[in-house]
């Protein structure tokens, strides 16, 4: 029974370091996971809760640019000097005097926040409930650890100890 639930625990750990392995080599040029058209981003913020909250696993569809007002986007934008990644709801779609067409999102602290089209990585798919957390935390060194490595030496010591015990003739009294 044991030896079962040993092997069991090890199929699932090299299923997830395989998924991990998977998962990191398919990133695209800007770092994010990509599997064809489908962008896969946890979401960083609570302004479309209760839709979409921290946490969530958010799959975009990188090939439709096409986008209209109330849709969700997925876009890049830069935040105290650094690039972030944002999931948000378009609020208004207007043009500037150039033509270049200009996209608001209403941002958690209630002011409007402006995009064009060089922003958007894509349109909202469908969420994962608080699987970007998950994935995130698997996908760093320290879950990588934690979920594979560890509880396989733990499990490789425990069937090593059961070898030894079973090889090691019993003393007779």
């Amino acid at each position: 029974m044991l030896k079962k639930v040993i092997l069991t625990l090890y199929v699932i750990i090299i299923g997830i370091a395989i998924g991990v392995i998977v998962v990191s080599m398919n990133r695209n040029e800007q770092g994010l996971i990509q599997f064809g058209n489908t962008i896969l981003v946890e979401v960083e913020s609570n302004v479309l809760e209760p839709k979409l909250v921290i946490g969530d696993l958010v799959l975009v569809n990188s090939k439709e640019q096409k986008v209209k007002e109330k849709d969700i986007i997925t876009y890049f934008t830069l935040e105290n000097q650094k690039s972030e990644i944002r999931t948000n709801e378009i609020a208004a779609i207007t043009e500037d005097v150039n033509g270049v067409t200009i996209y608001s999102l209403k941002k958690e602290d209630g002011t409007i926040e402006n995009i064009d089209n060089s922003c958007i990585i894509g349109t909202y798919k469908l969420s994962i409930p608080y699987a970007g957390t998950i994935l995130n935390y698997i996908l760093s060194k320290d879950g990588f650890l934690t979920v594979t490595l560890v509880p396989a030496i733990i499990l490789f010591l425990i069937m090593l100890l059961k070898f030894v015990m079973e090889v090691i003739p019993k003393k007779q009294i």
